[in-house]
Parts: C-alpha cells; sequence; structure tokens
C-alpha cells in the first residue's frame, strides 16, 4: 500500500539515486584458504629469502626482482651517453613544450583555471543565445526577393547596350 499523495514511482527513484550513489565503486574478490606457516614466516621476516646481487651482500634482492637479470650497468653510466648531442630545432621546440606543459601545474592554479574558461565559455554562450538565433542573414518577407530565373537589372542594361 502507498501512503496518501504518493506515487508509485517515488519509491523506485529512491533506489535509483542509492544505487546511483555506488555505480563508481566495483569490489570484486577470489576465495582462497590461508595457512598458518610460522616457520616460512620467520624466513621471510629475517630476509633468509634474499639472495645478493651481482655478489654483493650490501644489496639483496629477491628472485623476482628484474635487476637480477642486469648483469653489466656500464651503458647506463652518466658518461657512456652522447655529451655532445645537440637537439635540432625541431627537438628543441617539442622538449619546450613538453616542459611547459610538465611543469604547468608549478606556476598556474589548474583548477582556477578550468572554472575561469568555464565561465568564458558560459558568457560566450549566454552572449550568443542574446543575440537570437539564426541571426546571420536577415529574411525579408516582401515581394522584392531575388529569384535566379529572372534576369537583374546588371542584365537588362547589358543588353540594351
Amino acid at each position: 500500500m502507498y501512503r496518501r499523495g504518493a506515487s508509485k514511482t517515488d519509491k523506485p527513484r529512491k533506489e535509483e539515486s542509492a544505487s546511483s550513489k555506488y555505480a563508481e565503486l566495483l569490489v570484486f574478490g577470489y576465495a582462497c584458504k590461508l595457512f598458518r606457516d610460522d616457520e616460512r614466516a620467520v624466513h621471510h621476516e629475517q630476509g633468509k629469502h634474499l639472495i645478493p646481487w651481482m655478489g654483493d651482500s650490501k644489496l639483496m634482492i629477491d628472485r623476482y626482482d628484474g635487476r637480477g637479470h642486469l648483469h653489466d650497468l656500464s651503458e647506463y653510466d652518466a658518461g657512456s651517453w652522447n655529451q655532445s648531442y645537440q637537439l635540432s630545432e625541431e627537438e628543441a621546440r617539442i622538449e619546450a613544450l613538453c616542459d611547459e606543459e610538465r611543469y604547468l601545474a608549478l606556476h598556474t592554479d589548474l583548477l582556477e583555471e578550468e572554472a575561469r574558461q568555464e565561465e568564458e565559455y558560459k558568457r560566450l554562450s549566454e552572449a550568443l543565445a542574446d543575440e537570437g538565433s539564426y541571426n546571420a542573414v536577415a529574411f525579408r518577407y516582401s515581394a522584392d526577393y531575388y529569384d535566379p530565373s529572372q534576369p537583374t537589372e546588371e542584365e537588362d542594361g547589358s543588353k540594351d547596350n
């Protein structure tokens, strides 16, 4: 039964608003079973599962660490890069544009800039709406309009000469 003054559509609206409130939240998981293994936990806690990287016992990595595949780091040293390489004009221009975009947030409040652009867009839209729509060419309903099938005054004048 519905209470007096309430329509049948009131209840689904509440459900829609509640469901739309959580529409962006997606939670999923997988079933798993945990086994308590105190011995292995102590082994990991003490770091006994780690191996020295390239024989250096100060730097310990596990067997899944990607650094284990790097054996010769000399090509990545700072001195191995070409220090005399000069950027072309196009590369320098692109690099400058990338730097401008990269560090834009340091000297510009992006939220304020976005709000300003939105306000400017609203003002432009209102200005265009105030002028009215379809005002590019005024239309006249008088009988003296241009008919392409009829000769113009210029054409009549050229025939007389």
